[in-house]
């Protein structure tokens, strides 16, 4: 950590440079002798992608950044202020808190937060940030988490981890025992010292295969922004035996859609087909993520096109979690019988289709945007169809 950085003049030319060309500033000597070109560009990079994810940290004087791929690698506000509604008590220790976006929102809910990280300069930064958030509770140490754990004595409310996806070489790792620390392993420790976990994994995790690797799961969430789903949460239970619920949230600009249901659901719920009807459903990205594809249909009373194509239809224009669609045409997906419909321009969409978009476009000779919407998909009958629709947008 560099604190010349928190110059009053150093953050004045970073605030002054937000909008402007960074390949200048690296390029050019930097004006402050104990800071490099490197260290103010990083400053502004992650300043940037500071004001839409993390508002607050944003607005706020002198916070100092970490670099923006760490920062790309952190919770937003909104999925961090999530799991605050999940945990209570008193203490809560964050094993691999990073930049600390989640301790910060722990620390509105917990009246106590441990903060550790092994890396020392980030337990350094976020010590200073929150500071100038005015958090006042949370306790940072730099150490390993595990070997941190090991020494407590006393009762922990909760424990919360966000386990490295990456190994040793800096390369994507995708199930929970190659994570760093291996959660796997570890969780007899984890479950002596604290009753409850929550264990923050990303979004390419299978439910399925977590469930195999993971005991005492009490519930699942799956969390996602704009339909693009950021987070999977688990919540584990010492001694917990039940069946674990899965809930889905899509954050939306001023509303969240919410859908929960048990894995025994799905698996006893019977499927009902149809050819497009008036309307086509699309359920948000944290509703397919989960895999509730039937007992969505059971619960909104929808028909599936085919059974791997998750798209729902009927007659009846409904409140949905997801996008709607009020379908225009149904054609064979033939150049001869499209060109009847005159399209030019539209949005293509591939569900259990062969072919890509791409090729797609370049078969029916299609350019990309306006309001039609076309989805390429397979129907009840193993017939590839296009599906040409108009949205309707909800207005909650």
């Amino acid at each position: 950590m560099n604190s010349e950085i928190l110059a009053n003049d150093v953050q004045e030319f970073i605030n002054d440079n937000l909008n402007n060309d960074i390949h200048k500033i690296l390029l050019s000597k930097s004006k402050f002798p104990e800071v490099s070109s490197r260290e103010l560009v990083e400053q502004i990079e992650s300043k940037l992608k500071a004001k839409s994810k993390l508002p607050t940290w944003f607005s706020t004087d002198n916070i100092y950044y970490p670099n923006k791929l760490n920062l790309s690698q952190t919770s937003s506000e909104i999925t961090a202020d999530y799991k605050t509604t999940l945990v209570n008590g008193n203490i809560i220790i964050d094993l691999t808190a990073g930049f600390g976006v989640d301790s910060l929102a722990f620390s509105k809910k917990m009246n106590h937060v441990i903060h550790i990280d092994k890396n020392e300069d980030l337990s350094k930064i976020a010590q200073h940030n929150f500071k100038q958030l005015g958090a006042v509770n949370i306790e940072c140490i730099a150490a390993d988490g595990l070997e941190f754990i090991k020494k407590i004595n006393n009762p922990i409310d909760w424990i919360f981890i966000d386990p490295s996806r990456r190994d040793k070489d800096n390369k994507k790792v995708y199930y929970l025992s190659d994570c760093e620390p291996n959660v796997v392993s570890n969780m007899d420790l984890l479950l002596e010292k604290s009753t409850n976990i929550l264990i923050k994994t990303g979004p390419l995790l299978d439910l399925k295969s977590g469930l195999k690797e993971l005991t005492h799961v009490k519930e699942i969430h799956v969390v996602a922004v704009n339909n693009d789903v950021k987070e999977i949460l688990w919540l584990i239970e010492k001694k917990y035996k039940n069946e674990p619920l899965i809930k889905t949230l899509n954050y939306k600009t001023e509303t969240v859609q919410e859908f929960e249901f048990h894995l025994r659901e799905e698996q006893i719920t019977d499927t009902h087909y149809s050819k497009p009807l008036g309307y086509i459903y699309e359920p948000n990205a944290a509703i397919l993520k989960s895999g509730a594809f039937k007992t969505i249909a059971k619960k909104f009373n929808l028909y599936k096109i085919h059974a791997n194509s998750h798209l729902y239809t009927n007659d009846q224009l409904i409140d949905f979690p997801g996008r709607i669609f009020k379908v225009e045409n149904i054609h064979d997906y033939s150049k001869k019988s499209f060109k009847k419909l005159g399209i030019k321009k539209a949005n293509i969409t591939i569900r259990n289709f062969p072919d890509s978009v791409l090729k797609i476009r370049k078969k029916l000779d299609i350019k990309d945007g306006g309001e039609i919407y076309l989805f390429c998909t397979t129907d009840m009958e193993q017939n590839l169809v296009i599906i040409s629709c108009l949205q309707i947008f909800q207005d909650h």
